[in-house]
C-alpha cells in the first residue's frame, strides 16, 4: 500500500496547479499565498531550533496555542502549517508581528513537494495534531531521523473501522511516531489495536486555554437590555432551526437578539437570504458596535472573534450536531459558564459532552421545538454552572503533562 500511495501522489503532483486554480476561482485560496502549498515562498529557516506544528483548521490550531506560546518563550523558531483560510485568519489575529513564528499553508503530501519542504525548512522536531496522518511526510521524518509526535491524537470509530482493513500499514505509520498522545480513552483503545508501544492517554488539549489576543470591545449599552442567544459554528440547515426558535420566542421575549456565527463564513449570503425570506431585521458584521435596537439577527462574517461574542451570552447552541457532522468543540463555550445546547451528532466530542451533561452545563435537543422549549426554560431559570474553574484545573494538568513529554524532544 505504501508504494501505491507514493506512486499515486507522485502522479497527482502534476495536476496540482490546475487544482489550485479551480480553488482560486471558488475563493478557497489566497492569491498571494496559494503557492505555499507547493512549497514556494520567501520565508526561510533561521539558525535556531525549529519546531514544526501542523494542524488542519481552526479548532486544532486553537488547541495547540498554549503549547506554541510556551515554546515561543523559549526562543525557539516556530513554523505552523494549516490547511484553511480561516485558520490563517485566526493565526494572524494572535501572532501578527510576533517574532520567531511563521505561518505557511500546509504542503501537499506528494513526494516531490515533501522532499522540497524538508530541504527548505529542515525541522528539528515535528508535532502533528489530532488525525493529521500524511504518509509521505511521516515516512520522510522517520527516514530523516526527525522526532515526530502526534498531539491530541484522535481516531474516530469510522476511521478506525476503515484502517482495520489495512492493519499492517497503519501499524507501520504509527510506529514512525516517537509518541502518540491521545485525547480520549476511546482513541487510545483504537490506536492500541495496532499493537504499537508509543501510545499514551493524557487528555484533550482543547481543555487548555491560551491568553486572549487582540480582544475587541463589543460593549454596547443597548445590549444590556437584550436577551442574547448565540448559534455557534452552525452548518446548513441548523441556522433555519435556530432562527425559527428565535421567531417563536420573540413573541414572549421581545428583547431577544440572536447572533449566528457560521462554521464557514462563505455561507453568510445563504443565511442572509433566509432572514430576508422570513422578513427579519438583520445585521452582517464582524463586530456589534453598529447594532441597532430593532435588529433580530446578527450574522458574523469573520473568523476568530467567537471568544468576544461569547462573552455577550449565557445561552449557546453549538452546531455540527443537528446534522451528521460529529459536533464542534464545546470547551470555548463552557469557559464562559454558558448553558450549551447541542444536537444528537456529537461523536467527535463524546467524552467532553458526557462530562458537561453530568455538570448540568449542556443539554441535548433534537428539534426546533425542543430548542425553543429549552431556551424558554433557561431564560427564566439560568444557573451559573461555574464549570470554568473545573475545566481550567483539568486543562492545566493536561498542559503540564503534555509539556513534560514534549520537552524530551526539545533542545533549547
Amino acid at each position: 500500500m505504501k508504494k501505491i500511495y507514493i506512486f499515486l501522489t507522485f502522479i497527482i503532483n502534476y495536476f496540482l496547479y490546475l487544482y489550485l486554480f479551480l480553488r482560486l476561482l471558488k475563493k478557497k485560496e489566497i492569491l498571494t499565498r496559494y503557492k505555499e502549498k507547493l512549497c514556494i515562498s520567501s520565508q526561510f529557516k533561521t539558525d535556531k531550533f525549529l519546531i514544526w506544528f501542523h494542524c488542519s483548521s481552526i479548532g486544532e490550531l486553537k488547541s495547540i496555542f498554549p503549547i506554541i506560546d510556551h515554546y515561543l518563550k523559549k526562543n525557539n523558531q516556530i513554523l505552523v502549517t494549516t490547511s484553511t483560510i480561516g485558520s490563517n485568519d485566526v493565526f494572524q489575529k494572535k501572532y501578527n508581528n510576533v517574532s520567531n513564528i511563521i505561518h505557511q499553508f500546509a504542503p501537499f503530501d506528494t513526494p516531490q513537494i515533501i522532499n522540497k519542504f524538508f530541504s527548505k525548512w529542515r525541522p528539528d522536531v515535528i508535532f502533528f495534531t489530532e488525525s493529521e496522518i500524511w504518509p509521505n511526510q511521516i515516512f520522510k521524518a522517520r527516514d530523516s531521523k526527525i522526532p515526530i509526535i502526534l498531539l491530541n491524537a484522535r481516531l474516530s470509530k469510522k476511521s478506525f473501522n476503515r484502517w482495520k482493513f489495512f492493519k499492517t500499514n497503519m501499524k507501520n505509520i504509527i510506529n514512525c511516531f516517537n509518541l502518540v498522545l491521545c485525547q480520549s480513552e476511546e482513541s487510545q483503545s483504537y490506536f492500541n489495536y495496532f499493537k504499537t508501544n508509543n501510545i499514551q492517554f493524557i487528555g484533550n488539549l482543547k481543555l487548555t486555554r491560551s491568553e486572549e489576543y487582540n480582544s475587541k470591545d463589543f460593549s454596547n449599552p443597548a445590549l444590556s437590555k437584550k436577551i442574547i442567544f448565540i448559534a455557534l459554528s452552525t452548518h446548513s440547515g441548523e441556522e433555519e432551526i435556530c432562527i425559527n426558535s428565535h421567531i417563536n420566542l420573540k413573541k414572549k421575549y421581545p428583547n431577544l437578539l440572536t447572533i449566528i456565527i457560521p462554521r464557514h463564513i462563505n455561507r453568510v449570503l445563504e443565511i442572509k437570504a433566509l432572514t430576508e425570506k422570513l422578513k427579519l431585521n438583520f445585521l452582517i458584521t464582524d463586530s456589534i458596535s453598529n447594532f441597532k435596537d430593532d435588529t433580530d439577527i446578527v450574522i458574523i462574517n469573520s473568523y476568530g472573534s467567537a471568544q468576544e461574542f461569547l462573552k455577550l451570552s449565557k445561552y449557546v447552541f453549538i452546531g455540527g450536531s443537528l446534522i451528521n457532522h460529529g459536533g464542534q468543540n464545546p470547551i470555548e463555550v463552557a469557559y464562559n459558564n454558558s448553558i450549551i445546547f447541542y444536537g444528537p451528532y456529537i461523536y467527535n466530542f463524546t467524552e467532553i459532552y458526557n462530562y458537561l451533561n453530568k455538570e448540568n452545563a449542556a443539554f441535548k435537543i433534537k428539534s426546533e421545538s425542543e430548542l425553543t422549549n429549552q431556551l424558554d426554560e433557561k431564560f427564566n431559570n439560568y444557573k451559573n454552572t461555574n464549570i470554568k474553574d473545573k475545566i481550567t484545573k483539568m486543562g492545566n494538568e493536561i498542559f503540564l503533562t503534555t509539556i513534560k513529554e514534549l520537552d524530551k524532544y526539545i533542545i533549547s
